[in-house]
């Protein structure tokens, strides 16, 4: 028998927090029983994508979103959903979902999910139309999945959330892979060679949310009370260039490792001595979970919901203090941090992506099987 397919609508499958995400997923459903194909909208291929068909996934491809000329996106979506009728489910994962959930409920889809995974966006254009996006989006969804309760109260509204109405789909990790190792440890920082600096550690894309400037200028204070120490930062993207200036302005670029985007993050994390956190907003980021599941002391902005605080070694701060008072807080921290094992709370608190992904296979088979029964 055929594996059932499920259609995920995504922008690109690069190496951001939700691609990241649903490739975990991917990797633990059971392919035998369900594959994974993705709309995406660029012309580039994505870092996964090479991954993706491997497993025997597709990719279509459509023109990007402009929401002032829907033709084109219009037609090239529903093209998709027309020819393909085994699609009863779409799964639609990033901000502006509105208009492809139109198209596939129009075209007949009986399950589309509206899945909100961040709490806030830039405020740019894209900021009007998402503002335009949750007076309907409600309308063409069939459900609705929040990463924390921040961010399903953002897309869907507070009281959708407090009435139940919009399901809590925790972001779960690889913990086996994630966990401390001591021998690991020293192989990276080898590999780094950062010998025995302390590394103030950060994974995450260089776009406004991440906070990168104020981060450098925390570290540049870290930096001039404690010398021995360096930053670390893992990802890439369209900021990059600005904050590689920031740090020559700051007179730290000598203490900054930029170390791109990586595959094996889960051994970057054992490099790390603390991890650095200030972001602006998040929905509940994964690598905040990656981080406690390593070990690490995490220091993190307090506008981050604290559905992500699953372990002891969490402190949140402020962004109204200072560059200087985040720095006073993480060297204080690291005064008296003992590195454990935080694994098993981890799992403890659901955020093992087993867990995670064989709920989600349970609901896909169970939406397929029920709309092929109605179509009899």
């Amino acid at each position: 028998m055929e594996p059932i397919r499920v259609l995920h609508n995504i922008v690109l499958m690069d190496t951001g927090g939700i691609e990241t995400l649903v490739m975990n997923l991917y990797r633990h459903i059971d392919r035998e029983q369900l594959l994974f194909d993705f709309l995406v909208h660029r012309p580039q291929e994505g870092f996964y994508e090479p991954e993706i068909k491997s497993y025997g996934g597709k990719i279509f491809r459509t023109q990007p979103f402009n929401p002032l000329k829907t033709a084109g996106f219009k037609r090239e979506c529903m093209e998709v959903f027309e020819n393909h009728p085994e699609y009863k489910v779409l799964h639609a994962h990033q901000e502006l979902n509105l208009w492809p959930l139109e198209y596939a409920h129009k075209a007949g889809i009986p399950t589309r999910i509206a899945h909100s995974h961040n709490a806030k966006t830039v405020v740019n254009l894209k900021y009007f139309f998402f503002r335009y996006e949750k007076l309907f989006i409600k309308k063409h969804c069939t459900d609705m999945f929040m990463c924390s309760t921040p961010a399903g109260e953002w897309s869907f509204g507070k009281k959708a959330v407090a009435d139940g109405k919009v399901r809590f789909i925790k972001n779960g990790i690889e913990t086996d892979r994630f966990k401390f190792d001591e021998k690991t440890r020293r192989e990276v920082r080898e590999e780094l060679g950062v010998g025995d600096k302390t590394v103030i550690g950060h994974v995450g894309r260089f776009m406004q949310q991440k906070n990168h400037t104020f981060l450098l200028e925390i570290f540049s204070v870290i930096h001039k009370k404690n010398p021995n120490t360096v930053l670390a930062l893992c990802g890439e993207g369209r900021l990059e260039d600005e904050i590689r200036q920031k740090a020559k302005e700051l007179n730290i670029d000598d203490s900054v490792i930029f170390l791109g985007v990586r595959k094996d993050t889960n051994r970057v994390y054992q490099a790390y001595d603390m991890f650095l956190f200030p972001s602006l907003w998040e929905g509940l980021p994964l690598t905040g979970i990656e981080a406690q599941t390593a070990g690490l002391p995490v220091l993190m902005s307090d506008v981050i919901t604290p559905e992500t605080i699953v372990t002891d070694n969490v402190t949140t701060f402020s962004l109204a203090n200072t560059a200087e008072q985040w720095a006073d807080k993480a060297l204080d921290i690291l005064s008296s941090y003992k590195r454990t094992d935080c694994q098993s709370q981890v799992v403890k608190a659901g955020f093992d992506i087993q867990e995670t992904a064989d709920w989600l296979q349970n609901f896909y088979i169970e939406r397929t099987l029920q709309a092929r029964k109605a179509e009899k």
